[in-house]
């Protein structure tokens, strides 16, 4: 009996062992002078300074320059060429006299190669000289900023299984800046591209949840752990976030092991680049300093945390109606629904019927009243329609936007235009706002979103009304009531069909 406990107790321990390291990352030791490199970057330099360093080889750091400021960027561009200009020379008279530095400067950087460096070793290093902007700004910034959104990510990670520490992930993507755009199309706090995204996300010309912090930590979890589901490792896992899971199946198959120090070492893909290449490193320094932040910045607090209410919309609705129905402004409305669209706070738009609105704490029951009171002149049953236009020689797009009387900058969303010089002919461009305006529910035949209700002895209108989620006033505006004491047993009534449709997340 006593083995059997034994047996029993050291197999649940097993157990616990195995579901702790799973969720654990890993700290390869040869990774050290790449996590070294960007704690710096996060905790020592500022963004009007940058290293000049060795793109492989990152703990060989030549200098660290002061630039000019940010709003002066061909300054700033002149200064880095001038400093790369300056170590490429050193590096290359170093690689023709490897043993004979001439200058102090020399001697300086030859001190940071092996005793036993030759000349290959300086002209190859020559050829990977890379300038990294300093960071510590930003990061500081967004070790302020987490505080909204930590306390949901680390909950959201724990429950798809996902190692905690990575709620850090978003200071190396985006510095916790949820209207953070890059280059590549990547877009909002977790950077996803819409291929990318739109595996987990709604993204089209009326919603984008890549900048909904809480809908795209949701599918950045789910990310992750899809990752780790097909490669088995958190450290490949978490690169794959930036490389693709194809990509690091194929690291792993070149390189002939799954040990993420060894492809960062030796894998020489032609699509792995230098952000790829230090994506786990740069998260991992990242872990360190979210961890840790008072040993390296000083008073530093992060916000409070935003624990918003979520409710159902209903109906379509117009934003500028739900916030007068809220007594909120439109910009607090807006800063807590950042994946609804240009569009929708342009009036161009309604707000989706079932999307799940979060609106600063409050009682849930306070704010689905006050959606219910919303006039049934502001209320519809469908979204208002696009139009579509097929660009002609000669078109501009704003030509086209006032053609159609909608702005620029909403047909340049609706159809993911980021460079509107570039448009061609024959393209299909839709249109927000163009087509027939829908009707409001109060305008619509009972077939069309009303129903018929008979009135029976007792009722009153405020108790229909609650009924069918409707005003009192919608109510009396809908059937033309002129007293409204004095309705009957056996009048008929056109109300709102009841109850109002639940939506599941992601169906709106």
């Amino acid at each position: 009996m006593r083995r059997v406990l034994v047996t029993a107790v050291v197999t649940a321990l097993m157990g616990l062992a195995l579901r702790v390291s799973a969720t654990e990352l890993p700290r390869p030791d040869n990774l050290a002078p790449e996590i070294a490199f960007w704690k710096r970057v996060y905790t020592q330099v500022s963004g009007d300074q940058a290293i000049i360093h060795d793109r492989r080889e990152l703990g060989r750091i030549y200098a660290v320059i002061d630039l000019p400021p940010r709003s002066e960027p061909e300054p700033r561009r002149d200064a880095v060429k001038a400093a790369v200009s300056v170590y490429r020379g050193v590096l290359e008279r170093l690689a023709a006299h490897p043993d004979a530095p001439d200058s102090a400067l020399e001697r300086r950087v030859r001190a940071v190669f092996p005793r036993d460096a030759v000349a290959d070793d300086f002209r190859e290093a020559a050829d990977r000289l890379r300038v990294q902007g300093g960071l510590r700004d930003r990061f500081r910034e967004g070790l302020v900023r987490s505080g909204r959104w930590r306390g949901y990510i680390r909950r959201t990670l724990r429950e798809h299984g996902v190692p905690e520490a990575l709620a850090a992930m978003p200071h190396v993507e985006s510095s916790f800046n949820p209207a953070a755009r890059s280059h590549a199309g990547a877009a909002g706090m977790w950077q996803f591209t819409r291929g990318t995204g739109r595996q987990y996300l709604r993204i089209d010309g009326v919603i984008d949840e890549r900048l909904d912090p809480w809908s795209a930590s949701e599918a950045a979890a789910r990310l992750l752990a899809d990752n780790y589901a097909r490669l088995g490792s958190w450290p490949l896992a978490v690169t794959a976030y930036n490389h693709g899971a194809n990509g690091m199946q194929r690291a792993v198959e070149t390189v002939g092991s799954s040990d993420i120090g060894a492809i960062i070492h030796q894998y020489d893909g032609p699509y792995f680049g230098f952000a790829s290449r230090n994506f786990y490193p740069a998260i991992l320094a990242a872990v360190d300093v979210a961890q840790a932040p008072g040993r390296y910045f000083a008073d530093v607090k992060p916000e409070s945390a935003w624990e918003p209410v979520i409710v159902k919309v209903p109906d379509f609705m117009p934003a500028k109606a739900i916030a007068s129905a809220l007594d909120i402004d439109e910009d607090t409305l807006r800063r807590y629904n950042l994946g609804l669209g240009r569009g929708i706070w342009a009036g161009e738009k309604f707000v989706p019927e079932g999307y799940p609105l979060r609106v600063p704490a409050r009682e849930p029951g306070d704010v689905r009243q006050a959606l219910a009171g919303v006039s049934l002149d502001q209320r519809y049953a469908e979204q208002w329609p696009d139009q579509h236009h097929r660009v002609r020689s000669g078109e501009s797009l704003s030509a086209i936007a006032a053609r159609h009387d909608v702005s620029t900058l909403a047909l340049a969303a609706v159809n993911g235009i980021t460079r509107p010089d570039h448009i061609r002919i024959g393209q299909r461009l839709r249109v927000p706002m163009a087509g027939k305006p829908p009707k409001p529910l109060s305008k619509l035949p009972v077939d069309e979103g009303g129903a018929v209700y008979t009135v029976q002895s007792g009722d009153t209108l405020a108790a229909i009304a609650r009924r069918y989620d409707m005003g009192v006033d919608d109510l009396i505006a809908t059937n033309d009531i002129g007293d409204p004491d004095l309705i009957r047993p056996g009048q008929e009534l056109v109300v709102r069909e009841a109850p109002l449709p639940t939506r599941v997340a992601g169906n709106y």
